[in-house]
């Protein structure tokens, strides 16, 4: 499964403030190890229910691919649930369903992960299991083309059966030009086609080590619990000493030829759409303010019914039928800020644009009132208000901020961050990360497939 969502930093912000808001007892008490071997552990203890959350997530993605290896590394998640040594092909996955849970895996641009929910007395089992294929994998060419077939069959059906993912590929091919980041997650269909077991081999053996993983467990559990239980399951494994390879970061965030709009027009599509990237700078903790203003201009821009640009387009110039804006900058390269919107029948795109840039405007010209700060602040809190209810969010909040270098400290202080936004940053949000040279503008229309 291919990961995309929107900024973790919003659920961040849900899971702070409900620790704020509650006595002491009823907070997450995150804790955090590392055994010899490098493997980091971080528990969130959750007794509501002996129901568990197991994740292993591994510091790598289809960012840190081989070039012209593009999709090994989600290629690599799906050989995963192959058989080991001990574990049967296939097995893997019907073990955890034969004793009551589910599991899956996720890849993306900076991480791989793999989870299993389950009850409380599996939890050793679990360890045990993947323990078992963090280092004992059965890689064969046999199991390797039956494989490579599949990701090819997925990416027809994501990808290239679907105008608007082909159009958003196109896009950040070109946003993200000269980085890691211009390959799509799932790769190119002409480099997945030669995958071989080899290259598999190579990249199990680079990658896949307890000094690159961090073990996250959110449950009826307390640390202690699960520091005895992962000495006993991955304590024995071997360390790798080969931490990921730095990658080459934009600091020029130029597009090339930004003024000219990526055109897709295909007969499958039934209703046209506009959206536009911007480039973001690298993360970095010395100004998190910006990204915390860059979140909350989200909101006041297009976080909702509410927002400028539904209430300004939507409702008052009936020129789309549903408008939006949401920014990711939770990844270790550059990060995103998207607006996105449909027209209103009839309704040119180049109009549509234009009344988005309008608003755009406002936001960098003048800073928006308090009435707007306050309800931005409050929507990103309500639209994940349930957060904290369910274990598997709080194992991905804290396991993805731990994979662009985040304690479970820097999680938990994030509010103070969002808090402490003026009306003035999101004002220079929108005046530093808003700006047209930094960006992609895609069309997807009715019309005739190429």
């Amino acid at each position: 499964m291919i990961s995309s969502a929107k900024s973790f930093y919003a659920a961040l912000i849900c899971v702070c403030l409900l620790t704020a808001c509650t006595p002491a007892p009823d907070g997450p008490k995150v804790g955090t190890a590392r055994l010899a071997n490098g493997l980091e552990i971080i528990v969130i203890p959750d007794f509501r229910a002996d129901v568990m959350t197991h994740m292993l997530w591994y510091r790598v993605g289809s960012a840190d691919e081989p070039k012209g290896k593009s999709g090994i590394a989600h290629f690599f998640e799906h050989l995963m649930f192959r058989g080991t040594e001990n574990i049967p092909p296939g097995e893997f996955s019907k073990t955890v369903a034969r004793l009551g849970g589910q599991d899956n895996a996720f890849t993306s641009y900076d991480y791989t992960a793999y989870f299993q929910r389950i009850a409380k007395d599996k939890l050793a089992q679990m360890m045990a299991m993947e323990a078992e294929r963090m280092q004992k994998l059965i890689i064969k060419d046999d199991i390797v083309a039956i494989e490579r077939d599949v990701i090819l069959e997925e990416r027809s059906m994501r990808v290239d059966g679907r105008p608007a993912s082909l159009l958003s590929e196109k896009m950040r091919h070109r946003l993200h030009k000269g980085t890691a980041y211009e390959v799509p997650v799932i790769g190119w269909r002409a480099e997945i086609e030669k995958l071989n077991a080899a290259d598999a081999t190579a990249f199990y053996r680079r990658y896949y080590a307890p000094d690159n993983a961090v073990l996250v467990v959110a449950g009826a559990v307390t640390l202690d619990e699960v520091l005895a239980l992962a000495q006993t399951h991955y304590g024995a494994l071997q360390a790798s000493g080969r931490p990921r390879a730095p990658r080459q970061v934009a600091t020029d965030l130029t597009v090339a030829q930004y003024e000219q709009a990526e055109v897709l027009a295909d007969a499958r599509v039934r209703q046209p759409s506009w959206q536009r990237l911007y480039r973001l700078p690298q993360y970095q903790p010395a100004n998190k303010r910006q990204f915390a203003a860059a979140d909350v201009l989200a909101e006041i821009l297009g976080g909702g019914l509410t927002a400028r640009l539904y209430q300004e387009l939507v409702v008052t110039q009936k020129l789309a039928v549903n408008i939006g804006a949401y920014s990711d900058s939770s990844r270790l390269d550059n990060g995103e800020f998207m607006i996105y919107a449909v027209p209103a029948p009839q309704v040119d795109l180049a109009r549509l644009a234009a009344a988005i840039d309008d608003e755009i405007a406002k936001l960098q010209n003048a800073i928006p009132d308090a009435d707007a700060l306050r309800r931005a602040k409050r929507q990103l809190v309500s639209e994940l208000v349930f957060a904290r209810d369910s274990q598997q969010s709080m194992a991905n909040i804290f396991g993805s901020a731990a994979m662009i270098g985040l304690s479970p400290e820097d999680v938990l202080a994030w509010v103070d961050e969002i808090d402490a936004v003026r009306a003035e940053d999101v004002q220079r949000a929108a005046q530093n990360f808003l700006v047209p040279a930094h960006a992609v503008t895609g069309h997807l229309k009715m019309g005739d497939t190429p």
